[in-house]
């Protein structure tokens, strides 16, 4: 890291932050969400694949050229390798690649850039016809409403046909939050006031968390263990959440980390146990969590770190939303790009350790 910046006030404050919003798991869910900030002509942003939980305990700042990648925004054909070129290794003391949302952050002419992935925003994001309840909800905010589109650079390019000059709030339709200020005490203060905002919304409330697994089945050898939190297997006791979260993605990182959707497997199944362990030798994320209906969640062995923490985020988001709520999944060429996407598999590498 810099260090003539490393130690300075300003950057410890931010990452101060950056950590703060990570232990919030309302906000940003295992290796999601991404903040930076823009000191002279460097930006330092969080590192692919890593917490920002752990912004003050390890190096997870990389620092870019934000003249380079600008540069590189204006080709034709520029891609993830040449924003990873962009990093600035006078300065960087690792081997980690920026996030794929660098771009994003070095567009928008702010010191700082908070995106996250907050549950508030998202219970909103991934309803059809959103935009019409935000515009209600931000009045007299500058924010912009940006219809879903594949992270990185194409969301950049989005980004920089509708972003006005004023513009300081971004929703992202199937995706999150992006909060921009020049003072990082005027972006702890917009994000607050965001989600105070949101958080009026019609009362909502969690769906019971009682249930305990069924671990009279045993597992052994299948490749699946069953979660212990009493608060993600109440899912496999609920039928209209199972159908919710079974349908498809409603965010990137529920197909990062969990796959297309959420497989549900009867536990009468004469042939459960073959089944699962068939199940457990598939490519991840595929297959890393399973309903047995009214038995229990379980779990591949060998899931990403951050499964448990995924899982959970999407129990809490879609018991939150209303019964009548349409939801809007990622389509199948929006989750091809996805799973395709060369710069998912290095962040899915990254997070390659047992729960």
């Amino acid at each position: 890291m810099d260090f003539n910046h490393k130690n300075t006030e300003e950057f410890e404050l931010f990452l101060k932050y950056s950590e703060e919003i990570g232990q919030d798991d309302s906000m940003v869910q295992a290796a999601g969400g991404n903040t930076s900030i823009k000191i002279g002509n460097n930006m330092w942003v969080k590192a692919s694949g890593k917490w920002l939980i752990n912004s003050k305990c390890e190096e997870i700042m990389v620092p870019v050229s934000i003249d380079r990648i600008k540069e590189c925004l204006q080709k034709d054909n520029c891609n993830d390798r040449d924003i990873i070129n962009c990093v600035n290794l006078d300065l960087l003391s690792n081997d980690l690649r920026p996030s794929v949302e660098a771009p994003m952050h070095a567009i928008l002419d702010f010191k700082y850039v908070f995106h996250t992935h907050d549950i508030n925003v998202n219970i909103l994001a991934v309803q059809k016809n959103s935009k019409s309840k935000f515009e209600i909800i931000l009045n007299g905010l500058n924010w912009k409403f940006i219809p879903y589109i594949k992270p990185g650079i194409d969301l950049c390019h989005q980004l920089i046909k509708l972003k006005s000059k004023e513009d300081n709030i971004f929703i992202l339709e199937n995706h999150g939050l992006i909060i921009c200020g020049q003072d990082l005490n005027q972006v702890r203060k917009l994000n607050d006031e965001v989600r105070k905002r949101l958080n009026q919304l019609e009362a909502r409330t969690f769906f019971s968390n009682d249930k305990k697994p069924h671990e009279k089945i045993d597992l052994e050898g299948t490749g699946y263990k069953f979660c212990k939190e009493r608060f993600i297997n109440s899912l496999a006791f609920n039928q209209q959440l199972i159908q919710r979260l079974s349908q498809g993605a409603l965010l990137p990182d529920f197909l990062v980390f969990l796959g297309p959707n959420l497989k549900v497997i009867s536990p009468t199944d004469k042939n459960l146990l073959s089944t699962l362990n068939k199940l457990s030798k598939g490519p991840l994320p595929f297959n890393s969590c399973i309903i047995l209906v009214n038995k229990g969640v379980i779990i591949r062995n060998d899931a990403l770190k951050g499964t448990l923490e995924i899982i959970r985020y999407a129990c809490n988001l879609i018991s939150l939303i209303p019964d009548h709520a349409d939801l809007k999944y990622l389509n199948e060429s929006e989750a091809s790009a996805l799973l395709d996407w060369e710069s998912e598999h290095y962040r899915q590498s990254q997070n390659k350790s047992k729960l």
